[in-house]
Formats: C-alpha cells, structure tokens, sequence
C-alpha cells in the first residue's frame, strides 16, 4: 500500500510542478498532496512538523510570487486596482488559453491576461493609453518572475518531498 501512495504522491509532485506554468495553484497540490501522504501513511513517513514545513516553504512562495508581481506592477505605475486585475486577468488568462491550445495556450494566455488585466483597469481608471501601457509592461514583467519564482518554489518542494520518500 505504501508503494502505491508513493507513487501517487510523485506522480502529484510532478504534475503539481508543471501546473504551475498553466496558472494552477501547483505548490499548493504538492502541499497538499503531502499531507494526504502523511494522514494515509499515520504520519511515519512525513512528520507532522515535515508537513507543516512543506507548508510554510509553499506559503513563502506564494507570497514572494504575489509581491514581486505588486511591486513590478506598482513600480511601472500601477494601483492597487491594476494589480488585481493582473490576478485576475492572469488567472483568466490562464483558463481560457488552456482551452485553445492545452500546454502552450495556458501559459501564453496567463501573461496575455496579465498584461490585458493590468492595462484595462488602468486605462478606465485613468483614460491614459501610455499609463495604462506602462503599469501593464511592469505587470508583465512582474508575472514573469513570479513564475520563475512559482517554479522555484516546486522544484525546492519537490525536491523535500523525493528526499523524503
């Protein structure tokens, strides 16, 4: 049985890892994952402190990919209002260009709705086509490192998790 579960929790571990690239949550499976190894294993394998770590190393991940793409955003102008719609748009993004082309078509669409998500609550709050061109480029560069940061994140996780195991 154990065996089985070991190959579950790899097989999430690497699928959570590319997901990331297609706008899902990927580090947040792997944590997940893990604790589901732990509770199905009664925590031998994974120690409840083990876990807890898993989480905090995905919590610090995911917070450094929300601030960088803040603080790229803000720093090309952008609001508070504008980053949000970079999340959102991202997001969005994402999904819908998942649906177009599945491997190429999420990752293209989440900088896509970036940059669009970014730009249309710029420019309706602004009526500025360069502001909203600016705070828009700065989101997108902003997205950029946090994916670089996201993957980052699951490879570290990943590679706790393998050791582990």
């Amino acid at each position: 049985m154990t065996t089985i579960l070991e190959i579950a929790l790899i097989s999430i571990v690497t699928a959570s890892t590319i997901a990331n690239f297609f706008g899902i949550p990927g580090n947040v499976l792997i944590a997940l994952g893990s604790l589901f190894y732990a509770i199905s294993t009664g925590f031998t394998e994974f120690s409840f402190g083990f876990v807890l770590t898993i989480f905090g190393v995905m919590l610090l991940f995911e917070a450094l990919e929300f601030l960088l793409i803040s603080f790229s955003a803000q720093k090309y102008g952008s609001s508070k209002w504008g980053v949000a719609g970079a999340i959102v748009g991202g997001v969005l993004g994402a999904i819908s260009g998942a649906f177009f082309t599945p491997v190429m078509g999420g990752i293209v669409g989440s900088f896509i709705g970036v940059f669009l998500g970014t730009f249309t609550v710029e420019f309706i709050r602004n009526s500025s086509l360069k502001g909203g061109l600016k705070a828009a480029y700065g989101a997108f560069l902003g997205r950029i490192g946090g994916l670089s940061i996201k993957i980052i994140g699951a490879v570290t996780l990943s590679i706790m998790v393998i050791i582990r195991l």
